[in-house]
Formats: structure tokens, C-alpha cells, sequence
């Protein structure tokens, strides 16, 4: 019997290896976005810093690790095989849970994830309990820890409101005193900026956070305790002198120095807080283990565990080798940068394309914003108005080039400074909070205070601030749901259960990964089109375009032969997949069609007219693309439907309409590559065939119609197919006629 628990610490250790990956690679977005997002070092060295705080922060985390023991659920009400039960099902749950957001790159709270799978196996178990003893359901407050679970759900709702508002107030003062112009204020309030921040990092984190190490003695933490005023003292007035004299000597950046030492300190609060997610479960199963077999109790359907009340320190080396791994996941796993995304777009200060749409919602907030705005801007005076807008007078937006931080250093340091002190108390009270929340509310209050969310992009921020949180309470009752679904089925299958639900969470991850890989590639594909934004010159500009243009004359092709293929041999599958590879290349347009925004900001006055081109050319595209998509989706939603198939003389009908329109996209390559002025006779040519096709089979479709030898459903879905390809090849054509007379002018002024 002890081989098959022996195997359960064995699995439940190789998914805390696992759980450390993907944790890491959720959680990475806490402590490295306000670094990137400022862009105040490379990204190597962002992450060398992190990683440092990583190793230091893991050695804080002792004290959290009882909250995976007691925390939660009252161990004394368990048996040794209920405990195990339910460890395991909480460790294969946030394996696929964790890996499922962060393929689909969006930030989730690992400390919420495990608070909730934690609750929701306790609860399945204890369910169990009391059916099997006849109980009531007033049992359940013997099983489950609810004072505990209370706490630390209401520590974690407090925090996203406390981190939002505190982050606000913060950003708003600090902003007024440096200005977006900050360059010239850092000589007169960077070192006492820096000064503070370095107190705050030395108080919460080596003071306050002191407590959860497991290598300080007890006479170090009293003496940390009793001259908590000097080291605040020393550490305020002589980083605040070494800074003024750095900046005397060297003119070091300041910030610069700030937002990493915030970064070191986040990180380590986040080690110290949230290493316990990945590896206090499975060290509470050992320990579980351990003590059962230390008994010699041969019935683990009868052994108490009421000694995980007991505390326990974690031994350093475990809590090393845990920060390792978390080290190493951040520099090989490339979900750890793709998950950053979210939080930088939601809080960049430069407007763009939004990520989200705006939503009834978001709009309702705004609105009510605007009119709490409006009564502020009656009841102070206008001076004091003036006065404080003249402090929140940005950059010239049109002179940032594409390199262009996010956001500045400014609001960077705010962001690291109080999301780290938030999470360092929350660490001290023995809270679990969730750094992903904090973080991310510290941010999108830093934001808004910095006048990031404008008129033209305030409810776009605000329905993705609402979607996200949204996404929080939906993860905390998916988790809940799956780890007591997981719980019953490993209580009920033994053994053979055990295997095939770690053989699918394996399974699914390694799913996931070749998807995130074929994601992360159609994304590289984008940016290399928008890194070409910086070509300015007519020729240049038409060069980008050609490219493009050339792309969508064998796309479009490519798409309507295929859509008109799947169409009548009713292949569903294959118009699925034609619809993703649409919707990818409709994402390298948009792309394009953004890059260009910023493009035209930067023409001279002698490429204004290739601007028009290229606005030109981008909308028929959209057009078209839009006609080609009506096109798949006709075909598709025919298919699906099961309406009647298409007969032969139908199939070849379409067949040689699929032939005239490719060789009509053949020769709109051939202009497009040889540059043509002249008249477009050849393409005009095969225009005029696919126009001929298209009334011919028209007028084949009403006789059969009046003959009633075709059903309604075929007629009007044949009707409207000739009508998109009619479309289609207008959009088309006008794109042809917009390159040659722009090519024109172009050889008119060489």
C-alpha cells in the first residue's frame, strides 16, 4: 500500500516541476512588465535581475507554505488517503489551468487557482464524507477552514481595489512633481524619489519580510525589529545622498536605477508570496507521506492527519531548488513573454490599436467618469486647473519613434514600488494575495492617473480592465469545479484514474505548446511587417505596398479557389480552416494598415501623395477581404446545414468560374511585379471573362429556377456567390487601376 502513496509524492512532485514551468510563465507578467514596458534596460538583463530577486525571494516564502497544509481545510477531519486525494487533484488541475491562459497569453492568478482547486477538492472530498456518514450539510464547517478561506478571498477583493486606488493617488502626485518632461526634474526630486522607494524595498521587504525566511535566526529578526526606525532612517537618508551624489558625479539615471531595483524587490515579494502555489502542495504531500509512514499505521483510510497543524520550516535547499527552476523557466519558455502583452497594451500611454471592444459596460463607466469629471473641473479653480494640466503636457507624439517605450520610467517606479510593498504586507499577514491582481490593478491605476486612458481609447481600456477581472472570478470557479470533478474521479478510480488523468494533463500540455508555437510564429510574421514603418520615401513606400499588394492578388486566389472547392464537394473541415488562414492573413493587413498610421505621421510634404495611395490600396483590400470572408462563410454555414448537394453540371459551372478569376489574380501579380503604366489591356481581358462567366451563369440560374429544377436553398446560395465574386472583382480591379496611376506619377517625377 505505501508503493502506490510512494507513486502518488512521486507524480505529485514531477507536476510541482511542471506547475513551476507554467506558473512561472503566467506570473512572469508581475514583476518584469513595468521593466519592459519603460524599456529601462535590454530584455536579458531585465530578466537576469528578476531572476535574481527570484532566488532570494524563494528563501522568504517558508512561512506561506502552511497555507497548502491548514489554510484551507482542517486536516484533523481527514484521512491520509482523503489528503492525498486531494493534493493530487489540485496539483493536476493547475497544471491545465495555468497552460490554458497562458497559451491563450493572458495573466490569471496563480494564487487564486490554487486557493479555489484547494476549496474545491476539500469540498468533493468532504461531500463525499458526509453522504457516506449522514451527516448534514452544517458538517461542512468541520472539514473546511471557511474563517481562513473568508480572509484571505476578501484580502485578495481588497487588494484589487486597494492596489488600483493607492496606485492612483501615488501616480497622480508623483506625475505632478516630475512632469512627462522629467529629465529636467529628476536633478531636483530623483534622489529623494529614490531615497523613499529604496526605504520602502529595505522595510517590507527585509524588515516585514524577514518573517517567512528560513535562514534568519530569531535574534536577527528581533534586532530587525527593535531599530526598525534607525534602518528606516539610514536607509532613507543615505540612498537619497548617494543618489544626489551619483547624479553629481556620473549624471546616472536615477529611474533608471529605481525601476530595476523595483524589479529585483517585486520579484522577490512574488517568490516570497507565490512560490508556495507551485510547490506547497506537493511538499505538504511528502510531508503527508512522511508522517504516515513515520506512524506505522497500515490503514490510510484510517489515519488522521491532524499533524499538518503542526509548523513546519521548510528547508532552504527545497526552496532553492524551487526558485531554479522558476530562474530558468524565465529565460528558455517563451509563454512567459507572450503572456506580458496584455497588461502593456491595456496601459501603454500612446494611442493605437486596442485589443478590446468597447461594451455597454465600459461605456456606462466612462460616462459616469466624464460627469464626475466635469463637476471636479466647476468646483476647482480654473488657475489650479491650468496649472496642473501644464504638468501633464506630453511629448510630441508624432516625433516618437517606433522604439518608443509604453510608458516612462516615471510611472514605471510607481508601479514596482507599490505593487511590491502591497504584496510584501499581504506576505506578512500570511495572506495568499494574488500578485497578478495587484500588479495589474497597481498598473491600470498608474495608467489612468497618467492620463493614458483618453477620449479615444477610454472605453476600449476599460471593457479590457472589466474582461480581465472577469476572466479572475471565471478562473476561480473553473478551478473549484475541476479540482473536485478531479478529486471524485481519482477517489472512485484508483489507480487507473490517476494515470489517465496525468496522461491527459500531459497530453493537453504538450497540445497546447504546438499551439502557442504556431501563434507565437503568425505573430513574429506580424511584427516583422510593422518593423517597416520606419520608410518614408514615395519609392520606399510603394515598395512596402507592392509586397503586399502581390500577397493579396495570390491569397485571394489561393481563398476563392478553395472556398468555391469546399463549397460544392462539401468538404466543412476544410472551410474551417480556411476561415483561420483568412483570418491570419487579415491580422498581417491590419498590421500593415497600422504600421502605415505611423508612417504617414513622419512624411514630408513631397510623399503626402503616396500616403493617399497607400490609404487607397488598404481600403479596397479591407473591402475585398470582407467579400471574400461573406464568400467562405456562405460556403461554410451551406455545408453545415446539410442543404442539397451540388450536382455535376453545378460543380463544373463553378469549376470554370474558379479558373477565369485565378487567372485573372494571375495577371494582377504580372502588373503588379513589372510596374505597369500603360493601359492594362491583358487584365481588362480577363476582367471582361469572369464578368461574361458571371452573367452567364446567372441567366443559367433563373431558367433552371422557372424550369423548378433547382431547390431555393442551392438558388439563393448560388445568387449570392455570384454576387461576392462580382464584388470582389470590383475591389480587385480598383486596386490594379490605383497602381498604375500612381506608378505614373511616380516615373513622371524621376
Amino acid at each position: 500500500m505505501e508503493i502506490f502513496y510512494l507513486f502518488i509524492v512521486i507524480v505529485l512532485v514531477i507536476l510541482a516541476v511542471s506547475d513551476l514551468v507554467v506558473g512561472v510563465s503566467n506570473d512572469a507578467v508581475n514583476f518584469v512588465n513595468s521593466a519592459i514596458g519603460s524599456k529601462a534596460a535590454t530584455f536579458r538583463t531585465v530578466m537576469i535581475i528578476a531572476a535574481l530577486g527570484v532566488v532570494v525571494g524563494a528563501t522568504f516564502s517558508s512561512g506561506m507554505m502552511e497555507v497548502a497544509r491548514k489554510g484551507i481545510f482542517n486536516p484533523e477531519h481527514f484521512y491520509f488517503k482523503e489528503i492525498m486525494i486531494i493534493f493530487l487533484a489540485v496539483m493536476i488541475t493547475d497544471v491545465l489551468l495555468l497552460d490554458l491562459f497562458n497559451t491563450a497569453g493572458l495573466p490569471t492568478s496563480t494564487t487564486v487557482s490554487l486557493v479555489f482547486e484547494l476549496l474545491g477538492a476539500a469540498f468533493a472530498i468532504s461531500t463525499i464524507k458526509i453522504i457516506q456518514a449522514g451527516a448534514t450539510m452544517a458538517s461542512y464547517a468541520d472539514y473546511i477552514n471557511t474563517g481562513k478561506v473568508f480572509a484571505i478571498i476578501s484580502g485578495i477583493l481588497l487588494s484589487i481595489a486597494i492596489g488600483f486606488t493607492v496606485a492612483a493617488i501615488i501616480q497622480y502626485i508623483v506625475r505632478i512633481a516630475f512632469t512627462f518632461k522629467y529629465q529636467e526634474k529628476v536633478k531636483y526630486f530623483g534622489s529623494l524619489w529614490g531615497g523613499i522607494a529604496f526605504a520602502a524595498i529595505v522595510y517590507f521587504l527585509f524588515v516585514k519580510g524577514a518573517k517567512g525566511s528560513s535562514f534568519l535566526t530569531p535574534e536577527v529578526l528581533l534586532w530587525f525589529k527593535e531599530n526598525t526606525v534607525l534602518i528606516l532612517l539610514v536607509s532613507l537618508a543615505g540612498s537619497t545622498i548617494i543618489f544626489q551624489i551619483l547624479y553629481w558625479l556620473f549624471k546616472i539615471n536615477i529611474l533608471k536605477i529605481i525601476v530595476m531595483a523595483g524589479t529585483f524587490s517585486l520579484a522577490m515579494a512574488f517568490a516570497g508570496n507565490d512560490l508556495v502555489n507551485f510547490i506547497g502542495v506537493p511538499l505538504a504531500g511528502l510531508e503527508s507521506f512522511q508522517i504516515f509512514q513515520a506512524s506505522g499505521s497500515g490503514d490510510p483510510g484510517g489515519f488522521t492527519m491532524e499533524m499538518l497543524r503542526n509548523p513546519v520550516k521548510t528547508p532552504t535547499l527545497l526552496l532553492l531548488i524551487g526558485g531554479g527552476i522558476m530562474v530558468v523557466t524565465l529565460f528558455v519558455n517563451k509563454k512567459a513573454r507572450s503572456v506580458t502583452r496584455t497588461t502593456i497594451n491595456l496601459s501603454r500611454q500612446s494611442e493605437g490599436d486596442e485589443s478590446f471592444q468597447s461594451s455597454l459596460i465600459s461605456r456606462g463607466i466612462v460616462s459616469v467618469a466624464l460627469q464626475v469629471n466635469k463637476g471636479f473641473t466647476f468646483i476647482v479653480p480654473k488657475p489650479i486647473l491650468k496649472a496642473i494640466d501644464i504638468r501633464f503636457d506630453q511629448v510630441n507624439k508624432s516625433k516618437l519613434s517606433k522604439d518608443a517605450p509604453s510608458f516612462d520610467m516615471v510611472r514605471a517606479s510607481v508601479i514596482l514600488i507599490v505593487a511590491s510593498i502591497l504584496i510584501t504586507i499581504g506576505t506578512n499577514l500570511k495572506l495568499p494575495l494574488s500578485t497578478t491582481y495587484i500588479t495589474f490593478m497597481v498598473a491600470m491605476g498608474a495608467s489612468l492617473a497618467d492620463r493614458a486612458w483618453g477620449r479615444e481609447s477610454a472605453v476600449y481600456r476599460v471593457s479590457g480592465v472589466i474582461t480581465v477581472i472577469g476572466g479572475w472570478f471565471f478562473t476561480a470557479l473553473i478551478a473549484s469545479t475541476v479540482a473536485g470533478i478531479m478529486a471524485i474521479l481519482i477517489y472512485y478510480g484508483g489507480l487507473v484514474a490517476i494515470i489517465i488523468m496525468v496522461g491527459l494533463a500531459f497530453f493537453f500540455i504538450y497540445r497546447t505548446h504546438i499551439f502557442h508555437r504556431k501563434k507565437q510564429n503568425e505573430e513574429d510574421k506580424i511584427t516583422a511587417i510593422d518593423a517597416t514603418e520606419d520608410l518614408v520615401d514615395t519609392r520606399s513606400i510603394y515598395n512596402r505596398c507592392e509586397i503586399r499588394m502581390n500577397a493579396f492578388a495570390e491569397e485571394m486566389s489561393d481563398f476563392y479557389g478553395r472556398a468555391i472547392y469546399g463549397l460544392t464537394h462539401e468538404k466543412r473541415k476544410q472551410l474551417n480552416k480556411l476561415a483561420k488562414e483568412m483570418k491570419v492573413f487579415q491580422k498581417e493587413t491590419k498590421a500593415q494598415r497600422k504600421a502605415l498610421d505611423k508612417t504617414i505621421m513622419k512624411l514630408d510634404d513631397s510623399a503626402v501623395e503616396a500616403g493617399v495611395f497607400l490609404l487607397q490600396i488598404f481600403g479596397q483590400m479591407k473591402e475585398a477581404h470582407g467579400y471574400m470572408k461573406q464568400l467562405q462563410q456562405l460556403g461554410f454555414e451551406y455545408v453545415d446545414n446539410h442543404h442539397p448537394p451540388f450536382l455535376t453540371d453545378e460543380k463544373e459551372d463553378l469549376s470554370q468560374l474558379t479558373i477565369v478569376m485565378n487567372r485573372f489574380f494571375e495577371q494582377a501579380q504580372q502588373v503588379f511585379k513589372e510596374r505597369t503604366t500603360s493601359d492594362t489591356t491583358e487584365v481588362d481581358k480577363r476582367k471582361m471573362e469572369v464578368v461574361e462567366m458571371i452573367e452567364k451563369l446567372k441567366i443559367g440560374l433563373i431558367r433552371k429556377l422557372k424550369k423548378g429544377d433547382i431547390s431555393t436553398r442551392k438558388s439563393m446560395a448560388m445568387m449570392d456567390l455570384l454576387t461576392l465574386t462580382s464584388n470582389l472583382l470590383d475591389h480587385s480591379y480598383s486596386i490594379i487601376m490605383m497602381q498604375r496611376k500612381f506608378n505614373r506619377k511616380v516615373q513622371a517625377k524621376i
